[in-house]
């Protein structure tokens, strides 16, 4: 049986769950659940194959159409909420009330994966260990080699994290050895966890024009003038670009420090549609 609180995405975990329904009752059909609720099927179908939403006042029918009571309630509405949030912080609030009433017992990977972009460090930790395994090193001592620096007891947890996720392992003889395994973002839920991610790293661009000498560091920027058409081949020179400093990466054989690459492309102002331009 699909588990509800297993799901962060309530779309897939209610077309899995109709679909096992349909094993027993094969009237169980999207017709079917659109009567039940008042709505087109066509709708109904939208919503289970993850292409439209459920609006809100639809929650207490559907519920009550699939079964779904106390605890796994609760969590089904906050998980509707959730995946329709607008902002990080309508997104957060309902993923955090998800979490508790999850509780531990339901902890999946998933979270583990989103707790990975929770904080700057644990990306930076990994590829640090993917240079040198810190061998007898301290908690301590391997939390001070980031910059900026982090406590012992975060250092600890990021490690255990890592390993949880298959990211790192620990070695027989002592220290870190990095894997070959990734973390996925393509997932339409973690995208408010993703954008805090970012934010965090665009804001400690800024503080490294304090925190590092300029011998350290490359911080520039441009403003200037597009048509809106060029927008895809500008991002087209921005992925080509990262794939290009991804080889330089992987094609080092002596790195001894890791960097942190911000690339940023947003709209500074725009012309309205029929404004006068320059010849």
């Amino acid at each position: 049986m699909a588990l509800l609180l297993q799901s962060l995405d309530y779309r897939a975990w209610l077309k899995a769950r109709s679909e096992e329904i349909k094993q027993e009752k094969p009237y169980f059909s999207y017709r079917y659940v659109g009567l039940k609720l008042g709505l087109d099927s066509g709708h109904v179908a939208r919503v289970f194959t993850g292409q439209a939403h459920l609006a809100v006042k639809h929650i207490p029918q559907l519920a009550d159409l699939f079964g779904i009571v106390g605890r796994e309630r609760e969590y089904f509405e906050e998980l509707v909420r959730f995946c329709r949030a607008r902002s990080d912080a309508e997104a957060q609030r309902h993923y955090d009330r998800m979490q508790s009433i999850r509780g531990l017992e339901f902890r999946t990977v998933a979270d583990d994966q989103a707790e990975y972009f929770e904080e700057w460090y644990h990306m930076a930790l990994r590829s640090l260990l993917s240079i040198a395994d810190f061998r007898g090193k301290s908690f301590a001592e391997i939390g001070a080699r980031l910059q900026p620096s982090i406590a012992a007891a975060q250092a600890q947890h990021s490690l255990e994290l890592l390993q949880r996720l298959g990211l790192v392992e620990a070695l027989a003889h002592g220290g870190y050895r990095v894997t070959d395994s990734m973390v996925s973002t393509g997932e339409n839920w973690k995208t408010p966890i993703i954008r805090k991610y970012q934010k965090t790293l665009i804001q400690m661009s800024a503080d490294a024009i304090e925190r590092c000498h300029k011998s350290e560091r490359d911080i520039s920027s441009l403003t200037l003038p597009f048509s809106r058409k060029t927008l895809p081949i500008l991002q087209d020179r921005l992925r080509e670009l990262r794939q290009e400093m991804l080889k330089l990466s992987q094609d080092c054989t002596d790195a001894d420090s890791i960097y942190q690459i911000n690339l940023q492309l947003y709209p500074a102002a725009y012309l309205l549609d029929g404004e006068a331009k320059h010849d």
